[in-house]
């Protein structure tokens, strides 16, 4: 105990060691009358001291009370000090001080601690919790009034209080790891469920939890934060249902790839036919009626391959509003009278670039699905309008749809069309479904489930955005964002084109793997009177290329294909001979059938299922340019 005597004025008289340490002080410093207790307190505390020293006066003691005093090195030394006297003649008082510094770095490292828990704990979303097994009572230390909106910090709760705001579905599983703990059979372990909040809603809480046992093994308490996990859980179920989608999408373009094939030949071998049939024949018009199935076949594979962001488009600036308006005849002939049909365009809306059919196949489709879950009748919105999204449109800009939050949209202008109708909606399970191809609630034979999956490939293929808000029994709104861009509209006029005239014995190189296709385009070739040189696949190309290379006047090559495909297969013979006109074939779209693949007038690109006149004309073409250009 540091101990010191000190006059009516201040001074030090005397003092031990303990309290020359305390101050850093020496005996010479003590015996010259140096010190005085101004000196060694700190100014601010100082005021405490003078309060005290009054009370000694009249009573004789003071209550302890803290002060600070200076040590000789600069620092502060916190102390609890008693003030008395012993001498009122004399004016001689006495002081004892207890050194508080190891005291006061306890308290501070455990308030630094506390600190940084609860740093953590809010960082991490979590709330803390203490179930006591010995009461069967739940008390929450921090965190819950924040993440979860309970008032309950410090107050100890009954367990089932806690069982009854997890949800339903989940509250099983955790009983059944009650069970368990009580049996000491666990440890430590992590559980996922849904938490009703004080507002009604359900949290996503990861709930980690560890179980502090006696010398036996039997539990006593069990410690735990339940993290709030709900927008990762968002996120997760955002990424899930995206792989979903671009997994069926990947098959939804195989399967068309394939069919696709498979219409080239039922169309072309019809065509063929139907070219040497007499008019009158009666087979005629059961031909006629096999193509018109494969045609529509045709836009079976298209819708597959929007889906899978693997058609051809031909983008241009349209105007929305135009678009929208010049369809209105065509809605006419699509709804039925019982359908009120409203139209309701922004006054003026930016361009966006797109497809004109994809765009208009899109609001098709969207009216279609609308007049279908409308059988009574009702009532059909086209709203049109622009948004801004981003901080430099101030969030959210525009009275338009604003997007959920697994539709992470990104910051720019758009131009958006909303279709509403007012039929029986959709459930939260049906609305998660309803771009996926061959998903459909109609009846068996009334719909192909491709009409909304359809929507969603052009739309994301063109950069925009699509979603879905819906209620049972209180209608259907679907929301179509597109990038507006800034323009004119330049009006383009089609220009005919006649079958060019090719002169002269021509030479074909065609290289295709399915043998159906390649029977049927051979055929086509040789009635056209070129000679035609076939390969089953690009290594077999290369060596008919090799013995005939100053015959072949054009390639007409299938793009995927075993060993070699077409792409590889070009790029080898171009590097000797840049001229040579190419006609690619493919069942999946150019951009995604021909990718590092030259493109130039040189190149011709045809999907399947192509026409018959379709393949003599590009092959007619590529040859006259041909023809044209070693004219020169």
């Amino acid at each position: 105990m540091a101990v010191a005597a000190w006059s009516q004025d201040g001074r030090i008289l005397d003092a031990n060691e303990a309290f020359l340490d305390l101050v850093g002080a020496t005996q010479d410093a003590l015996l010259a009358g140096d010190l005085s207790w101004e000196s060694l307190e700190d100014p601010i505390a100082a005021a405490s001291t003078r309060v005290m020293r009054a009370l000694v006066e009249e009573a004789g003691m003071a209550p302890p009370y803290e002060t600070v005093l200076r040590h000789r090195d600069g620092s502060n030394v916190p102390v609890l000090v008693v003030v008395t006297t012993l001498d009122r003649v004399r004016g001689v008082g006495w002081c004892f001080a207890l050194d508080l510094r190891a005291q006061k770095q306890t308290e501070a490292a455990l308030r630094s601690s506390e600190e940084r828990y609860r740093l953590v704990t809010s960082a991490a979303g979590g709330a803390i919790w203490e179930w006591d097994l010995s009461d069967d009572t739940i008390t929450y230390l921090d965190g819950m009034t924040d993440r979860f909106g309970w008032d309950v910090r410090g107050t100890k709760l009954p367990i089932g209080w806690w069982h009854e705001r997890v949800h339903p579905d989940d509250v099983g599983a955790l009983l059944a790891t009650s069970e368990e703990v009580y049996a000491s059979r666990i440890g430590n372990a992590t559980h996922a469920y849904r938490f009703r909040r004080a507002d009604d809603t359900y949290a996503m809480v990861h709930d980690h939890f560890h179980v502090v046992r006696d010398a036996q093994g039997r539990a006593e308490r069990v410690l735990g934060v339940m993290l709030d996990t709900t927008e990762r859980h968002a996120l997760e179920e955002q990424l899930r249902q995206a792989q979903k989608m671009d997994a069926v999408g990947r098959l939804a373009g195989g399967v068309a790839h394939d069919f696709n094939n498979l219409l080239t030949v039922i169309r072309g071998n019809a065509a063929l036919i139907l070219e040497r049939m007499p008019a009158d024949s009666e087979q005629r018009g059961e031909l006629q009626e096999i193509e018109r199935a494969a045609a529509r076949a045709s836009d079976l594979t298209r819708q597959l391959l929007a889906f899978g962001r693997k058609q051809v488009l031909q983008p241009q600036d349209l105007d929305l509003n135009a678009v929208v308006a010049q369809l209105t005849r065509m809605l006419d002939r699509l709804i039925p009278k019982t359908i009120d049909v409203v139209l309701t365009p922004a006054s003026h809306v930016g361009l966006v670039r797109v497809d004109r059919g994809q765009l208009e196949q899109v609001i098709i489709n969207l009216v279609i699905n609308a007049r279908d879950a409308m059988p009574e009748g009702g009532r059909l919105e086209l709203r049109t309008g622009e948004i801004g999204v981003g901080h430099a449109h101030g969030g959210w800009q525009g009275d338009g749809p604003v997007a959920p939050p697994d539709v992470p949209i990104r910051p720019g202008r758009y131009t958006y069309l909303s279709v509403t109708d007012s039929g029986a909606g959709m459930d939260e399970n049906t609305k998660a479904r309803a771009f996926e191809p061959f998903f459909t609630t109609k009846g068996v034979g009334e719909g192909t489930g491709l009409g909304l999956a359809t929507v969603y490939g052009i739309v994301k293929q063109s950069d925009g955005y699509v979603w879905i808000e819906s209620v049972p029994q209180r209608g259907t709104t679907v929301h179509v964002c597109l990038p507006r861009v800034d323009g004119e509209v330049r009006i383009q006029r089609p220009t005919p084109s006649a079958m060019p005239v090719v002169t002269g014995p021509r030479s074909v190189l065609l290289v295709e793997d399915e043998d159906g296709v390649r029977d049927l385009t051979q055929r086509v070739l040789e009635r056209q009177g070129y000679v035609v040189f076939v390969a089953r696949d690009g290594v077999e190309a290369l060596a008919l290329y090799e013995m005939h290379r100053q015959e072949i006047d054009v390639l007409v090559t299938d793009v995927v294909m075993p060993r070699l495909g077409g792409s590889e297969l070009v790029n080898k013979i171009r590097t000797e001979r840049a001229d040579l006109p190419v006609l690619f074939m493919s069942g999946y779209a150019r951009n995604a059938a021909i990718r590092g693949a030259p493109g130039d007038r040189r190149t011709r690109f045809l999907q399947k299922p192509f026409t018959v006149p379709a393949f003599q004309q590009a092959v007619a073409e590529l040859l006259a340019h041909a023809s044209t250009r070693r004219a020169r």
